[in-house]
């Protein structure tokens, strides 16, 4: 009780660095909300000071660490306890040491992950999605992202770029249409009232015709080229080869600060 107006300003400065810094601008896309606590440490013991570049990347680093770990999926409180040291690594400015619990992530294990907004292995890519802030397709106007809106992996503001129903209609298995790597974050009235079932080379074309931007718009989703990514060609397969990569690189990027 006493100790309580410290722990409360430490964890409004971990709510802010997510939002600003990690660009997570709800509660609902944190892989596990564990990871207030060692964040919420950090910021006691940095004195509510906002991170140096140094902190900064391993702390991200930690972030996409423990969620692609799915390691708050049981004995949080253990675990948290061994994370607090790496807190106190990254408060000294050195790496924190992962020997032995490494990721080795590879493309292969995001190309057909099964979409659910249950897993933290998901949410920490749909937390990626989110930090490029998605445009509209429509008009490049920010995607309003907020928590009624990513409740469960069936809301409409869970756009799969290549419709499942269109898909299916292609005899792809859900396992195949239900990919975190077909995800994009769109708004509510886009995906029921312009995009529905149609074909992506369908439904972008009439974006094309409207939205000068559409190419740094979609960049914002992670998809650099339309014609490369296999949109104009209908390419489901190269669609999701393409978009892996450009997922596993930014992921690589967060894991391995040093190497880039």
């Amino acid at each position: 009780i006493e100790g309580w107006e410290t722990v409360k300003d430490g964890i409004f400065s971990a709510v802010d660095y997510l939002r600003s810094h990690m660009r997570i601008p709800v509660s609902h896309l944190l892989p596990y909300n564990t990871l207030l606590v060692p964040l919420c440490y950090f910021f006691i013991r940095n004195e509510g000071k906002m991170p140096n570049v140094s902190q900064d990347k391993w702390l991200q680093q930690y972030f996409f660490w423990a969620s692609l770990t799915n390691r708050f999926t049981s004995g949080s409180e253990g675990k948290v306890a061994l994370d607090l040291g790496k807190m106190d690594q990254i408060l000294q400015e050195r790496a924190p040491d992962y020997q032995g619990e490494e990721v080795r992530l590879t493309i292969e294990d995001i190309q057909w992950r099964w979409f659910s907004t249950g897993e933290a292995f998901c949410k920490a890519i749909l937390c990626l999605f989110a930090y490029f802030q998605p445009k509209s397709f429509h008009n490049n106007s920010m995607v309003n992202i907020n928590n009624s809106w990513l409740k469960q992996a069936n809301s409409r503001n869970y756009h799969h770029f290549f419709p499942k129903s269109y898909l299916n209609k292609l005899e792809y298995q859900d396992w195949q249409a239900n990919t975190i790597v077909n995800i994009t974050i769109v708004d509510d009235y886009l995906n029921k009232r312009k995009i529905r079932a149609r074909s992506p080379k369908d439904y972008m074309h009439d974006f094309d015709l409207n939205n000068p931007d559409l190419s740094l718009t979609m960049k914002t989703h992670l998809i650099d080229d339309l014609s490369e990514f296999g949109i104009w060609d209908e390419d489901y397969e190269q669609f999701i080869e393409k978009r892996s990569e450009r997922i596993f690189e930014e992921l690589n990027h967060r894991l391995n600060p040093d190497l880039n």
